[in-house]
């Protein structure tokens, strides 16, 4: 043991001793390198890659090998590929109805009320009516304060049906208008009838069904056929009855697409109406041919009018009055989508009938004069124009048409009353129409639009078209904030009119009348909306009838609740 310890007692020591030099005392040993080492190889010559012998003995290697033909299948197992689900968009809330109420100045309610059964694969069904009235008085240019309300009801009833491949669709429209000739000669004096005296009360109702196939093939033949019957009446006046059928049908053939187009309209009068059936009948067959880069259309329209004769002294006798018009159009893209070139050379009968007319002009001369009116006859028109695209979202057309008429319906006051009252004007002659309007959307919100016309007249009898302006234009703006806010701005300019008076014979001048009108609808929730509508703002009045001054600024707001 002792041993052990007197060993490891004597290595540390050596240790301790040889640590304990100094730098000075350690080996220094340096190499000096003055040129890199660069290996030689001594020249040698290779003599040959692989030893070879000469051998005159050949090998000849013979093998037979056969197979067995036969079919190998393999084992699999059929993994079916399940089909994508394709879900479709996810439709808009389509509401039931709505009711929106109102009112304004001059004593003015609005209703309008809608209800329907909502989205169906099979049908629908729904009620829509609606009624506007005032029960204000009126300044005429004597400073005579008359009562000038009104009273505009409708209600229609209606419903479709939906087959595999056609539609069928049944209404029932009525409507109620009350109207007060307010307006009369501002130079009669002491001229104060009762409201009942100058109230004229028109009743429309129709009751409709249309039957019509929706094909998908073009080689089908599609037809659409509507039978309706109207029963119009004016209270103490008149009565009209108005069965009418009309058909649609065409097809593929030869190439060409090619249909005919019947109407047919009898007018059955009574209540004192003293004027004979009249029976209307309308062909119109065509063929047409053309894409999406351009079209024509050849046809002619045929029109047999058999009625009461025009002349006064041969009142009392049925004439036929056959009427030929041609039916030509032809349209092509000059530029895709930029520039679309169209002219067509046609004619129609434009039917005067009292339901039309008594729209027109609610103040027509008490009696059957509304109940015998002529048909205008449109002989020929010329009309070509372009329209097209300006970018992706603008659009514009220009169009100019040459129209030759005769007996256009124009009116005059009849003065051998108090004026309030017209009666019909005929005349023939022509009308040279320039036309241009443009559709510009500014952003996302806000759409301008400005639309004006160019009337030229040139009448044979009458100094002028009584009551139609030489020019007009409109502005419109439409404004929608993420359909939160809704607004709108109308401004239109309606040119020089002049009016005729029967008796002693004058004429009157209309002027000018700029108007503006504004609207805005606040939504306030899905459920409920108010809106806003400012009306005639003006620095004059304006007259669509002579005598008749129309409301100054008016105001109507109300709410619109969704069912």
């Amino acid at each position: 043991m002792k041993k052990k310890i007197y060993f490891t007692a004597a290595a540390l020591l050596i240790t301790i001793l040889a640590g304990g030099q100094t730098e000075d005392e350690a080996i220094r040993r340096s190499v000096t390198l003055y040129n890199p080492y660069k290996p030689t190889l001594q020249a040698a010559a290779k003599h040959t890659l692989l030893p070879s012998a000469d051998d005159t003995s050949t090998v000849r290697v013979k093998f037979a090998y056969d197979f067995t033909p036969g079919s190998f299948v393999p084992e699999y197992e059929v993994s079916p590929i399940k089909s994508a689900v394709l879900s479709p968009d996810p439709l808009e809330e389509l509401r039931k109805g709505y009711v929106s109420l109102g009112f304004g100045t001059y004593l003015s309610p609005f209703l309008e009320v809608s209800i329907s059964n909502g989205r169906s694969a099979k049908g629908s069904v729904g009620l829509f009516t609606r009624s506007y009235a005032s029960a204000s008085r009126i300044e005429l240019e004597n400073d005579a304060r008359v009562y000038g309300g009104f009273l505009d009801n409708q209600a229609i009833l209606y419903g479709k049906k939906y087959f595999r491949r056609s539609r069928l669709d049944m209404d029932i429209d009525f409507r109620q208008m009350t109207r007060y000739a307010y307006g009369y000669d501002p130079d009669v004096i002491g001229y104060d009838p009762d409201k009942k005296d100058i109230r004229s009360l028109y009743y429309d109702a129709t009751a409709r069904a249309r039957y019509f196939t929706m094909e998908p093939d073009s080689n089908d033949i599609n037809w659409d056929a509507t039978v309706s019957y109207n029963i119009f009446m004016r209270e103490s006046d008149g009565m009209q009855h108005n069965p009418s059928l009309q058909v649609r049908g065409g097809t593929n053939m030869f190439g060409l697409y090619g249909g005919v187009d019947l109407n047919y309209d009898l007018y059955l009068f009574a209540k004192g109406v003293d004027s004979k059936a009249r029976n209307l009948l309308a062909l119109e067959p065509y063929i047409t041919k053309g894409n999406d880069n351009w079209r024509f259309k050849f046809g002619l329209k045929a029109n047999a009018d058999l009625r009461e004769n025009y002349d006064p002294l041969l009142g009392g006798e049925t004439k036929l009055y056959m009427h030929f018009y041609p039916d030509v159009s032809f349209t092509f893209r000059v530029i895709p989508q930029f520039l679309r070139f169209t002219a067509a050379v046609d004619g129609w009968l434009e039917n005067n009938q009292a339901r039309n007319t008594a729209y027109v002009n609610p103040w027509m001369m008490p009696g059957d004069t509304l109940f015998t009116l002529r048909s205008t006859d449109n002989q020929l028109r010329i009309n070509a124009g372009i329209s097209g695209n300006m970018n992706v979202t603008a659009t514009y057309a220009l169009g100019v048409s040459f129209t030759m008429f005769r007996d256009m319906l124009l009116f005059m006051n009849d003065t051998i009353g108090v004026g309030n009252y017209f009666l019909p004007v005929y005349d023939d002659g022509s009308l040279l129409k320039v036309h241009g309007e443009v559709k510009y959307p500014v952003g996302r919100q806000l759409t301008l639009s400005v639309a004006g016309n160019w009337y030229g007249y040139d009448m044979s009898g009458e100094e002028y078209a009584w009551h139609k302006p030489d020019w007009d234009g409109s502005l419109k703006a439409e404004y929608n904030l993420r359909n939160k806010i809704i607004a709108s701005a109308a401004f239109s300019l309606t040119g020089v009119r002049h009016a005729l008076v029967k008796a002693p014979r004058d004429i009157v001048k209309l002027p000018g009348h700029p108007n503006l009108n504004l609207g805005a609808e606040y939504r306030y929730t899905p459920d409920i909306s108010f809106w806003l509508r400012c009306n005639n703002i003006s620095y004059n009045r304006y007259f669509e009838w002579n005598y008749y001054p129309s409301r100054n600024f008016m105001i109507l707001g109300g709410f619109t609740y969704s069912l």
